[in-house]
């Protein structure tokens, strides 16, 4: 009775403490398009997908799985994507599908990008009741959802002249009320940077530092994450890194990248795999969170610019 009785204590705790609705991932250095739609094109042609067991062995634990897809247009500078996430824990399924767009506009120090996406949300509740005589209570509620139109705005800079992104970025802009399951969607705000380091050693290693700052208005989750990547050969890399966020847990994540041409480095396929290491309260009952990334980029060729012999027509 004493474990149990701890048990939801910290649970209610942990629910005031990270009551946010959106998506908590490790990987969001490699997603950032299902966020901040301004961030889709920068990597091409790419499709990424996440899969996050949080609170290993809690029962009803948040459960995450993104799957994003994204393209820049040639012959101009638009982008588009999709982005769909499933997030469950306990009997709440939250699902989003979002369109993205975005325009890039090339300056001489970087590229900066604005960025709309539109879409739906859909919110569920489908409780499992388990009720002590045979006959069910017709009192209980039983399975429902709702559905709401959804909107997300950012900004992304990248810069040519140093290795550093930067990026702000709104969801759920236009909060809505599921009036049919009484559910109110919360704006959510997001802050987003990163920076590359070269080391000068014998082998090529890449020191990326990274952090996000995710709030809505009345609690925030701040994750700061530096990772490595080690270069084995010209076309292929290991990278090996930590995360802390604060009074969550400390996050430790490894990955290989490897190219399948072996001609370029710009077509990448990553694979990579993180493990927290839980510090709230629920660190007695659980055994950390395993998250799983996959991704894959191809960046074309730049369009053939067509020339003619005539002297008349300008080059």
């Amino acid at each position: 009775m004493l474990k149990s009785t701890t048990f939801f204590t910290c649970l209610f705790v942990l629910n005031l403490s990270f009551a946010q609705q959106d998506k908590q991932l490790t990987h969001y250095m490699f997603e950032r398009m299902s966020f901040n739609p301004a961030a889709t094109g920068f990597a091409g042609y790419s499709g990424t997908f996440i899969y996050r067991n949080q609170w290993d062995r809690v029962q009803d634990a948040p459960n995450t799985s993104v799957l994003n897809f994204e393209a820049k247009l040639p012959k101009n500078n638009v982008s588009i994507g999709m982005s769909f996430t499933n997030d469950a824990i306990g009997f709440q399924r939250n699902n989003t599908l979002t369109f993205n767009g975005a325009y890039h506009f090339p300056t001489r120090v970087g590229v900066l990008s604005g960025g709309v996406g539109i879409g739906l949300i859909n919110v569920g509740f489908s409780p499992n009741w388990i009720p002590p005589v045979t006959l069910m209570d017709p009192s209980l509620p039983l399975a429902t959802s709702g559905t709401a139109f959804d909107l997300n705005i950012g900004l992304f800079w990248s810069s040519s002249k140093r290795p550093y992104y930067i990026a702000l970025s709104t969801t759920h802009l236009a909060p809505q009320t599921l009036a049919t399951i009484n559910f109110s969607v919360v704006r959510h705000y997001y802050v987003l940077t990163g920076y590359t380091y070269r080391l000068n050693t014998s082998r090529k290693i890449d020191l990326k530092p990274s952090f996000i700052l995710k709030t809505d208005g009345a609690t925030a989750v701040f994750d700061l994450n530096i990772t490595g990547d080690i270069w084995m050969t010209n076309y292929s890399y290991l990278w090996a890194g930590m995360t802390y966020r604060l009074q969550d847990a400390i996050a430790f994540n490894v990955g290989y990248a490897f190219s399948p041409s072996q001609k370029t480095t710009m077509n990448m396929m990553k694979i990579g795999y993180s493990f927290d290491v839980m510090t709230n309260p629920l660190n007695t009952y659980g055994r950390g969170t395993h998250e799983l990334m996959l991704n894959f980029s191809i960046f074309p060729p730049p369009c053939r610019v067509t020339r003619t012999s005539c002297p008349f027509i300008l080059q």
